[in-house]
């Protein structure tokens, strides 16, 4: 983080107010930028891919270039037969050979799940995280998770009458792996590391997860959740944990289409493990994929431009964002993932609504979801996106 320690964004009570230079800001904006300010916050030349003119949605981590051109043609390819159950018969073995695994293709039948698969794919990563906690949890066990972080799983731990047992962030806003290493007894059922981490979006190194790992008793399943991994700026971190699977019966790795990929509203996930695991996570899926989504997911992973376009963008984007906030002394965390945490050291309530009601531009409340007072959680968007939201910060924030 710029300028200040990384420990604050988890020390709830040591935040206070900055002082913002309305000079400097009022600087950054200048006599013309008020002229054009209708056509660039909140006016009709914003257009970002899927959602209305005008609205700058940087609150849901979703991928500014949209969904691939090959997906949306697959998608039209199937549009007269989704009066058929179905699905793709070549996704399951594509994501196997992406991840190095034995490659194991699906049946004929859309309801019957692969023998002896290393891959369970899902409406969504969430329907896989379900299937998961329904399988591993059970009343009187524990699982221990990051805070702050996605928690998912420990709000499963509550439905189950399991304990969830929550440890802080080190100093580098990554999971304290030794600490939680530290927290697992006989109770300890499940284990969970998000790379990169929700909020913060810092990366765990393979080399040091794999020593986490090596850490764990055999009996504790250690979840390794994914979703952003493939927005790291190195080749090398984006491989992931799923190397890990082929020594290590203990680990499962999840991902979605859903963020890089562009096809949050088609819901298709994966996860990776050895297939006495995979068989256990799918007598507890639902059945939920359909034809269209598995189709989509299918013809994205066979579009590498896009995928590196859709990183690009991100990478570009939080550049850009990081520049613009430098230049008018805003603290951010600098970020792995397609979001970062932005330090407004305001009443965030307030920006939030102010951001959405005055200028169409949303984000996401770190007060709100994760209770860290001070923070704003942004998505990098495209050029125009990312400017309108830019602009319109600045504009509040000379008026607080």
């Amino acid at each position: 983080m710029r300028n200040e320690p990384a420990s604050s964004v988890t020390d709830h009570t040591n935040i206070s107010r900055r002082g913002f230079l309305k000079g400097t800001l009022a600087g950054a904006l200048s006599v013309g930028s008020y002229d054009v300010l209708a056509q660039i916050v909140g006016g009709s030349s914003v257009r970002g891919w899927g959602v209305p003119s005008g609205l700058v949605r940087l609150d849901s981590n979703e991928n500014a270039l949209g969904p691939s051109p090959r997906a949306l043609e697959a998608v039209a390819g199937q549009i007269y037969s989704i009066n058929r159950y179905g699905r793709n018969p070549d996704l399951l073995g594509k994501i196997a050979r992406r991840h190095g695994v034995p490659v194991v293709e699906w049946t004929d039948s859309p309801f019957e799940p692969a023998s002896n698969a290393w891959i369970a794919v899902g409406a969504g990563s969430s329907e896989l995280l379900f299937a998961i906690g329904h399988s591993f949890l059970r009343e009187g066990q524990e699982i221990v998770e990051s805070l702050p972080g996605f928690g998912f799983m420990t709000n499963l731990a509550a439905l189950q009458n399991a304990k969830s047992v929550r440890i802080p962030l080190d100093g580098n806003m990554r999971p304290d792996l030794v600490r939680i290493s530290e927290a697992v007894n006989e109770r300890t059922s499940l284990v969970v590391i998000t790379s990169p981490g929700n909020p913060t979006g810092q990366l765990t190194p393979i080399s040091k997860l794999k020593s986490f790992v090596e850490s764990i008793p055999r009996q504790v399943l250690i979840l390794v959740d994914e979703a952003y991994i493939e927005f790291a700026g190195r080749a090398e971190d984006r491989i992931g944990a799923a190397t890990l699977t082929e020594h290590y019966p203990n680990v499962i790795v999840t991902r979605t289409f859903s963020k890089i990929y562009g096809l949050a509203g088609l819901r298709v996930g994966y996860a990776v493990a050895q297939p006495e695991i995979i068989e256990a996570v799918n007598k507890h899926r639902g059945n939920t994929l359909t034809g269209l989504s598995t189709h989509a997911a299918s013809a994205a992973l066979d579009d590498e431009t896009h995928l590196r376009r859709s990183r690009e963008t991100v990478i570009k984007g939080k550049q850009y964002l990081y520049e613009q906030l430098d230049s008018i002394g805003i603290d951010y965390l600098p970020s792995e993932s397609s979001f970062m945490m932005i330090n407004v050291k305001t009443d965030v309530d307030q920006l939030v609504l102010r951001l959405k009601e005055e200028h169409n531009v949303l984000v996401g409340n770190a007060k709100l979801r994760w209770g860290i007072e001070g923070w704003i959680r942004v998505t990098a968007g495209s050029p125009e996106e990312n400017e309108a939201f830019i602009t319109a910060l600045k504009m509040v924030l000379v008026k607080s």
